[in-house]
């Protein structure tokens, strides 16, 4: 069941209702309307709304505010103002202010934008069209700015306040409530991009799309000057509408609409984005949005017909919940319809109506749904007498306050549709294939995305092991189109042995239509086994290895770098699926016992795409990351020993990403110069402790939109197992080394002090000899060479005793 949230039905000229859900697109840059001082004085208090004069009234929103360099004496009315807002507007997502107190000027009393605007989100009633942020995120339903504020205020340090809440302004004094009252409804929505530079009226932002505010002004001829088929941008004519002094904000319902201040010289600012001063008489609180205060001026409450206004652009609206049919082949005498209609609006329960049409509106047909009080819905049903071919239809409801509403907006020339009759389509079908599976453990975990107009019926994975079919796997449904499954392979794999698979879609008619992927063939999928156990490893990455089994990962010498290292794809893939991450590996084939708070480090660059600042891994906006992971049920199922993390950890990554980036890809490239250590504690707070048996993982999650360079890995330790050729690691000035080694060891540093003969053992981890020798005169003898060819690749534990009873122990790595 799908769930809308519907602003009232109003004339919005171009800017049509959404069909479906596309990019986010957010903007920052946006023009801070300004409050004027003025000089005069006209001593007067309007007082709040009634419900707001209420001790424990219940409120509808939470205003959460930061203060930056506030006086204390002037948080309490700040907050008192808040207050207000928390009754009016209603949000289930905190509105997030940022109040700043500064030196402004001699007659500004104050400014204020929301932090954000964005377009196109999901729940955006029209598209193209910019949302203040706070606006947005009610619609949507969800966070869209992580911990940015959605109001960004500022405050005059200079100005003589008056910061009591009662209303009693001093007649030399400014009404420090009234004016934060007034800022906050700038943030809530009152903002726009209309300018006039070089007498050419223009929209201020590159994507040269109106605000939500903007496209309810219309001149005295009922012509939205939104509109770019009317009044093209940039151009005179727009400016001339823009200084004519003659617009005003399209209201709904019976209710007037109001005049908009639109002098005849453009005032940055005020323009606009304000009422006219002469508007409103002495006593009207919708004169609060007015571009001057006067002195000794409250103002408590921000007027009917401003809240009129918030309320048709989205602040008060209805949800049709419930609303889509499905395609279907059978023709039907009549179709049941159910249908939820809620929102912060009292619905007239008899007004609730589905038009359809089978002739696209030529002709058409009402019926009213009536409301069913055991199931809260209002229910009716279709008469459609056997029709077949495309059935177009909207819904309808009005407030007690004969508000109309419909869905879609601007209906019937935008409308819903089904279709009755042979249905041909196959499903639409998303997914990012799966190239990896232990032998060891044969498990895979598969998701897809797949909806169809008539319903899909199951989606399964159509496998095959060294090309003999097996039983398909039907994938389980999670939320309105999303399937997934885990197959644990019913034979037991082998390395090497051949497994492929492909993703099928199939839909609810007769024909069974289907989709597939891929749409020819089948995916192939890497089967590997692992090595023997560990305690420890270490790889420089110099040259190329078979420790990994990698997925859109490989080991080179990328350009930028001195030496070979472990590193993604560039620009590493984006996600296929919608909502879904698309995963590069790289998984260490050697499982590692853990020892007591063992580390891992390695040298890194992560060139991936930032989330929204201030979100943190596993919410939404977090987009691409990297992670580590690990597993001790060889990969059935894998813990994170790290949080996700992007570039945003790092200026410098950071900066390259973000200052590089061209349609949606970023050009920067990774380099020496921009490695940073990461070390991590293997047993602190990770879900594993010591003795555990695990295999580690390196993952890059992507998503459906922006990409880059990604991530490189160099100088991979793990337990503390690594020596450079040229380190001493030993006591009493004995080395040995290279660490890790190939075919032999060097021991070297013996002086003369020690005991002449002294006995070298090299032992596997489970005790085992498998190698000893005697070194006699070994301080006369210097550097001395142990040819260990035939010792398997592994780790061992290199033991040099004299005759003194001295002993030395080093752990050394076979590659």
């Amino acid at each position: 069941m799908r769930h809308l949230i519907i602003t009232a039905l109003v004339l919005v000229g171009a800017f049509c209702a959404r069909a479906e859900q596309s990019d986010q697109e957010r903007i920052t840059k946006i023009n801070a309307p300004i409050n004027i001082a003025s000089e005069d004085s006209k001593k007067s208090f309007i007082a709040p709304h009634e419900t707001n004069l209420k001790s424990g009234s219940v409120l509808n929103s939470d205003f959460q505010v930061e203060f930056v360099n506030f006086p204390e004496n002037a948080k309490p009315a700040f907050l008192y103002a808040v207050s207000v807002y928390e009754n009016l507007i209603s949000s289930p997502i905190p509105v997030k202010v940022r109040a700043t107190w500064k030196g402004m000027g001699n007659n500004v009393l104050a400014s204020s934008a929301p932090g954000s605007m964005y377009r196109n989100f999901k729940g955006a009633r029209l598209s193209n069209v910019y949302y203040p942020v706070a606006l947005a995120e009610k619609l949507a339903e969800k966070e869209l700015n992580g911990t940015e504020a959605d109001i960004e205020c500022s405050y005059n340090s200079s100005i003589n306040w008056y910061f009591g809440i009662n209303g009693d302004c001093p007649s030399n004094e400014y009404d420090f409530v009234t004016v934060v009252l007034h800022e906050l409804i700038h943030g809530l929505g009152f903002v726009g991009f209309f300018d006039v530079e070089n007498n050419q009226g223009i929209i201020d932002n590159t994507a040269n799309a109106p605000s939500i505010y903007d496209v309810y002004v219309y001149n005295q001829l009922n012509q939205q000057i939104a509109d770019e088929n009317i009044f093209s941008r940039p151009s005179a004519t727009l400016a001339e509408q823009l200084l004519s002094n003659n617009l005003a904000l399209k209201n709904q319902g019976n209710s007037e609409s109001v005049k908009v201040y639109a002098p005849q010289s453009w005032n940055n600012g005020t323009s606009i984005y304000h009422y006219p001063e002469n508007e409103f008489s002495q006593g009207d609180a919708n004169a609060l949005m007015t571009p001057f205060i006067y002195r000794g001026e409250a103002i408590h409450y921000p007027g009917d017909k401003t809240m009129d206004v918030l309320a048709q652009m989205g602040w008060k609206s209805v949800s049709f919940d419930g609303f889509e049919i499905k395609d279907f082949e059978e023709p039907l005498e009549k179709l049941p319809v159910f249908l939820e209609v809620g929102g912060e609006l009292d619905i007239d329960q008899s007004s609730v109506k589905i038009t359809f049409s089978t002739d696209n509106f030529a002709t058409s047909e009402t019926v009213s749904l009536a409301y069913n009080n055991n199931t809260q819905q209002f229910e009716g049903d279709l008469p459609l007498n056997k029709a077949d071919g495309k059935i177009y239809y909207y819904y309808e409801a009005k407030t007690t306050g004969n508000v109309a509403y419909s869905y879609p907006e601007r209906a019937p020339e935008q409308k819903l549709s089904f279709r009755i009759g042979d249905d041909y389509y196959p499903p639409v079908l998303q997914h990012n294939p799966e190239k990896l599976v232990n032998a060891n453990s044969p498990v895979m975990n598969f998701a897809a995305v797949a909806s169809d107009n008539v319903g899909v019926n199951r989606v399964e994975v159509q496998y095959r092991i060294n090309g003999q079919d097996q039983e398909p796997f039907i994938l389980s449904k999670e939320g309105a189109d999303n399937y997934a499954g885990k197959l644990e392979f019913p034979a037991q794999l082998f390395g090497g042995d051949v497994v492929e698979y492909r993703i099928v879609a199939i839909d609810n008619t007769l024909r069974e239509n289907q989709r597939r992927k891929p749409a020819s063939g089948y995916y192939n999928v890497s089967v590997f086994e692992t090595k023997e156990t560990l305690a420890g490893y270490f790889n420089n990455f110099d040259s190329p290895n078979t420790d990994f089994e990698i997925s859109d990962f490989e080991v080179t010498l990328p350009a930028g770098f001195s030496s070979g290292n472990l590193h993604t794809v560039n620009p590493y893939p984006e996600s296929q699926a919608d909502n879904q991450k698309y995963n590069l590996l790289a998984q260490l084939k050697y499982p590692i016992v853990l020892e007591e708070n063992g580390l891992m480090s390695f040298d890194e660059v992560v060139l991936v795409e930032p989330g929204v600042e201030g979100t943190v891994y596993t919410e939404d906006q977090f987009w691409d990351f990297v992670i580590v992971e690990a597993s001790k049920n060889n990969g059935k199922s894998w813990l994170p020993i790290t949080d996700g993390y992007d570039s945003s950890v790092d200026d410098l990554w950071s900066s390259q990403f973000t200052g590089s980036l061209k349609s949606a890809v970023s050009q920067a490239a990774g380099a020496e110069n921009m490695f940073l250590k990461q070390t991590i504690n293997l047993t602190d707070n990770t879900g594993f402790e010591a003795g555990d048996t695990v295999i580690f993982r390196f993952r890059l999650a992507s998503d459906k939109a922006t990409t880059g360079w990604g991530w490189a890995i160099d100088n991979l330790s793990i337990q503390n197992v690594t020596t450079d050729v040229n380190e001493q690691l030993v006591a009493n000035e004995v080395s040995i080394y290279p660490n890790p080694f190939k075919s032999s060891i060097y021991i070297d540093g013996f002086r003369s002090e020690m005991a002449d003969d002294v006995e070298v053992t090299i032992t596997d981890l489970y005790g085992k000899t498998v190698h000893r020798e005697t070194l006699y005169d070994a301080s006369y003898s210097g550097k001395i060479k142990i040819d260990l060819p035939n010792v398997a690749p592994g780790v061992y534990m290199a033991s040099i005793s004299d005759n003194n009873l001295n002993t030395i122990t080093q752990k050394i790595i076979k590659n």
